[in-house]
Formats: C-alpha cells, sequence, structure tokens
C-alpha cells in the first residue's frame, strides 16, 4: 500500500509517479534537515530543557490534529480514524494492513521518508521526537478511546513500525 494511484483522480504512468515522489522526498528531506538545525541550535543555547520543550509542543500539536481530523471525519470509529492515517502515509509510507477489524488495526509499516531523512542527518531522535511522539496523542485526540501501541520504530532503526490502534476496554 501506499501508491499515489489511490488518491489521484486519473491513472498516472509510473515514472510520473516516481518523479512526484522524487519531489516529495527532497520536501521532506529539506524540512527534516531545517528541523534538525533548528532543533540543535536551541539545544546549544537551551540544552534538552529547549529540546523537550520543542518535543512537547510537536506531541500538542499532534493532538490538535487528532482532534481536527475528528471534526472532519463523518465518525469518530477506529475505522475512520485509520482511514484517515492511511491518507496521510500515501505516498511517503508503504505498509502492510495485518489486523482489520471494528476494534483493532494493526499495521506494519515497512517505509517511512521521514525516518530516511532524519537518519540520514543522524537525528533520529529529534524525529522520534517531533513525529512518532504523537502518534499516541492524536489517536485519543481524535477519540478517547482509542488506544495504541508501538514496540519498533523505523526511525530508531528496527525493521518495522508495528503499530496497533486498538478501542480500550472499559
Amino acid at each position: 500500500m501506499g501508491s499515489l494511484q489511490k488518491i489521484l483522480p486519473e491513472t498516472v504512468s509510473e515514472a510520473v509517479e516516481e518523479a512526484f515522489l522524487g519531489k516529495l522526498r527532497a520536501k521532506i528531506f529539506a524540512g527534516a534537515s531545517n528541523l534538525v538545525l533548528a532543533v540543535r541550535a536551541v539545544q546549544a543555547v537551551y540544552g534538552d530543557a529547549g529540546v523537550q520543550t520543542i518535543f512537547r509542543a510537536f506531541a500538542e500539536a499532534g493532538a490538535e490534529t487528532g482532534k481536527e481530523r475528528a471534526k472532519a471525519s463523518p465518525d469518530n470509529s477506529l475505522r475512520s480514524f485509520c482511514s484517515a492515517i492511511e491518507q496521510i502515509c500515501i505516498g511517503s509510507h508503504e505498509w502492510a494492513k495485518l489486523e482489520d477489524s471494528n476494534t483493532r488495526q494493526a499495521y506494519r509499516f515497512t517505509r517511512c521518508m521521514w525516518a530516511e531523512a532524519f537518519r540520514e542527518l543522524e537525528a533520529e531522535d529529534i524525529g522520534f521526537g517531533v513525529l512518532c511522539q504523537a502518534d499516541a496523542l492524536m489517536a485519543s485526540s481524535f477519540n478517547p478511546v482509542i488506544g495504541f501501541s508501538r514496540t519498533k520504530t523505523l526511525m530508531m532503526g528496527d525493521d518495522c513500525c508495528d503499530h496497533v490502534y486498538y478501542l480500550k476496554t472499559q
């Protein structure tokens, strides 16, 4: 999964899709590079406390994104949330859906352009802090009964990200 063909209004050639993905990769790398420079500059002046403040701000932004997606969604079900996540990831991620039920959705992400960029920049800690740590907050802010678990991340060098979204039991 992850092909742009799923979201484009008409089919494009493989060459056009690759050209677009190349541009996307370059933009992601540029954004990651700028973010790394900014975080390292804050760290130089304010130490780890400054970096943690940045990470908290990104986590709060992830929570706000979850709330906004909930407002735009036809409902606040687990399926609606995961459908929104899949739409966000098209093009920049590759994944397989391992479980698909009303109470549990599990994924194995094997490619993430963000992880590739931050790893190339030797800034996995920043990538994890600004992107990955917000995953759970985004889910629970979309709907407080949606839980999230993960034991691996591409960002930190694992072979995959193993995302599981589930309905919490009462």
